[in-house]
């Protein structure tokens, strides 16, 4: 008898599940790109780029992703920013990999593991992947501020910066954080490779682990809707300080639900000159999964 996939002994859900990744257009068209995507969900942000051109903009130099594992996303924008070919620059040329000894940030916030062979190693990652990769081990913390501070300076003010809870493998042109993005480190660390300090793009793809109540999904995707627009506040650059009426972008993904159109009207409206509404074609249709593509931020008003 031949064999198939399907012969194994798989729940239903799990046989459902991958008949629907069997099917699905998005997951082939992964394996047949030669970007080497590290998930389906990069073609999501390809098509809100592709209808507002967020990333391909001369005056974008700094994009931050939050929540970036697996790293789809980041590819993504090391790429349109520019990032993937630039070297550590000739003071820092055996520099590619930086490792920041810190404390672990432990908690489960938004259905996020936290990494069990880093927490057992009791260290966060700081990592820029450039070209050849190197370890560098940074003793203390100034040393590791002017590592970053001098790299980031180094690549020509672009920066692509990925941030999760999870370890994010190496990807060339990005500097991986394996931290709590409104932890305590956070803010200085993101500052330190910031151009003045301020990204001109946030991502956002992140969502809790679903739990099929829709009610409580719901909740958990306003709390990370509220949570990144926190980081906002603090990191994006403003529409005037670039000078582009479109200037200062953060792409925002939840789930439609009133809780969460109330905070598009209180949060967002208010402090963005433009905020769409986007469901891209690779977001399942099943799903209630949608964007915010925010443009031109005002600041706190």
């Amino acid at each position: 008898m031949r064999w198939t996939p399907f012969r194994l002994k798989h729940s239903g859900s799990t046989k459902n599940w991958l008949a629907r990744q069997f099917k699905d257009p998005f997951v082939r068209k992964r394996f047949e790109d030669p970007a080497h995507y590290r998930s389906r969900a990069a073609y999501k942000l390809l098509d809100i780029d592709s209808m507002y051109k967020i990333l391909d903009k001369p005056d974008v130099r700094a994009v931050v992703d939050l929540g970036a594992a697996p790293g789809s996303w980041s590819q993504v924008a090391a790429a349109k920013v520019g990032t993937l070919g630039l070297s550590a620059g000739p003071e820092r040329a055996a520099i590619d990999q930086v490792r920041v000894e810190k404390r672990v940030l432990r908690g489960e916030d938004f259905g996020l593991r936290e990494d069990a062979k880093s927490a057992k190693a009791g260290k966060e990652a700081v990592t820029w992947s450039g070209g050849d990769i190197y370890d560098f081990d940074v003793d203390n913390d100034a040393a590791a501020a002017d590592v970053q501070t001098n790299a980031g300076r180094d690549r020509g003010g672009k920066v692509v910066i990925a941030l999760d809870r999870l370890r994010i493998p190496p990807i060339r042109g990005v500097y991986t954080l394996q931290m709590d993005f409104l932890g305590p480190d956070a803010a200085p660390t993101i500052a330190s490779l910031l151009p003045d300090g301020k990204a001109d793009v946030i991502l956002s793809d992140m969502a809790a682990n679903a739990s099929g109540f829709y009610v409580r999904d719901s909740a958990m995707s306003l709390e990370i809707c509220e949570a990144v627009y926190q980081f906002t506040e603090r990191h994006l650059r403003t529409a005037r300080e670039v000078g582009r009426d479109r200037a200062g972008v953060l792409v925002l993904k939840h789930f439609v639900h009133p809780v969460l159109t109330d905070f598009r009207k209180t949060f967002l409206e208010p402090n963005f000159r433009n905020v769409f509404f986007v469901k891209p074609e690779a977001s399942r249709k099943d799903s209630t999964e949608a964007y915010w593509v925010c443009l031109g931020w005002k600041g706190v008003n």
